[in-house]
């Protein structure tokens, strides 16, 4: 095997979650008043992310404060973190089987997730997934696309020594090849058909290394 550091996005790739432990939290906090975050909530971190570098708790609850007129204090984003970590989600399909894979071919493995460390070790460790990673880096160290966060994530290891996984084709799949790291977008779906290297089911990078 040539390739020696396996890098993963998290969720949407190793897990799936429906994050409905998130959404009850937020009505328990602020009632009907929480429908619009709810509803948004992926737009406003999809635009967080694209204004600052990483996840930080006191610029994340300002931020959210203003999007949504709601009293978000950062005692409401540190409860988030631990309603996270509390949901493990579900394994995608031939994730064990890779992962046991790479294992057994003395790969490296690590995961590069957009959200707050805190929150994604412990859904790691209850999914049974924690224990083939190597090395997990969070949102709040750097964000991707940002070159820093996949070169942080190739830790020790040479460009041509790492391979990227995940399902997002502008932070998994062409962000890794702006440094030069090889990547394969999980396309679960089939969704996606102009020339891109791409797996179906996770297991199916066995057969690519």
């Amino acid at each position: 095997m040539e390739k020696k550091r396996f890098i993963f996005d998290l969720d949407g790739t190793l897990l799936t979650s429906d994050f409905h432990l998130e959404r009850s939290m937020f009505y328990n906090y602020f009632g009907e008043d929480a429908r619009m975050l709810v509803t948004h909530m992926g737009e406003y971190l999809c635009e967080y992310e694209s204004l600052y570098p990483y996840y930080d708790i006191d610029i994340l609850s300002s931020y959210l404060r203003r999007k949504s007129k709601l009293p978000i204090t950062q005692q409401v984003i540190l409860d988030w973190i631990c309603i996270t970590g509390k949901d493990p989600g579900v394994i995608e399909d031939g994730v064990i089987e890779l992962l046991e894979y790479l294992k057994a071919n003395d790969c490296s493995i690590a995961v590069l997730t957009n959200w707050f460390y805190n929150g994604q070790v412990p859904r790691l460790r209850s999914s049974g997934i924690l224990g083939y990673v190597d090395q997990v880096y969070g949102g709040d160290y750097f964000l991707k696309p940002s070159r820093e966060a996949y070169l942080m994530a190739m830790g020790s290891f040479s460009e041509d020594d790492c391979v990227f996984v995940g399902d997002d084709f502008d932070k998994d799949y062409i962000g890794p090849r702006t440094c030069n790291i090889e990547s394969v977008l999980y396309d679960k779906g089939d969704v996606r058909h102009d020339r891109v290297v791409k797996v179906k089911k996770m297991n199916e990078i066995i057969h690519r290394y």
